[in-house]
């Protein structure tokens, strides 16, 4: 379900909420710039990091965007291990903004 919403831009991130309801600081939790889907999991110099660490153990570029982490998802069983590790940093850099926000 998360990486479902995740590739539809529904996630809660603050850019989202801001289309609801007012948001009082719409900065990232990490860093100072704009809060968007996008820069939060990818753009975000925390997750750049999470994904030069990661890309440097499997010894293939991944995390530049949610496309070229979606190609490898529409693959056959050959990157499946991938797969896992990518939704796997997904999830944890989204649980690591709720423990920052909540």
């Amino acid at each position: 379900m998360f990486l479902w919403l995740l590739i539809n831009n529904r996630t809660l991130t603050r850019d989202n909420l801001a289309k609801h309801r007012k948001v009082e600081d719409a900065t990232c939790l990490f860093c100072v710039e704009n809060k968007s889907c996008h820069h939060l999991f990818f753009d975000c110099a925390v997750a750049r990091r999470c994904w030069t660490v990661v890309s440097d153990i499997l010894g293939i570029q991944v995390g530049g965007d949610i496309v070229s982490i979606g190609q490898l998802w529409l693959s056959e069983k050959k990157y499946s291990v991938i797969n896992m590790i990518t939704s796997a940093v997904l999830w944890l850099i989204w649980k690591l903004r709720n423990e920052l926000c909540f």
